[in-house]
């Protein structure tokens, strides 16, 4: 039950992102300008997960 909810959920989600494209003839201008300026939140976001990680790791030792 988990391998197919691992495998169902992302290729569902890809199929809605597809026809959503497709049904717009494009990518949305919402979704442009989220693209452009997302450079810095994923950078903060790794980070944060990486420090999350090894506090963690650190702790359970």
């Amino acid at each position: 039950m988990n391998l197919f909810l691992a495998v169902f959920i992302p290729i569902s989600s890809f199929e809605f992102l597809y026809l959503f494209v497709i049904k717009n003839n494009g990518i949305a201008e919402w979704m442009t300008r989220a693209s452009r300026n997302s450079s810095p939140i994923w950078t903060y976001e790794v980070i944060t997960i990486t420090l999350l990680s090894i506090t963690k790791f650190l702790t359970t030792s």
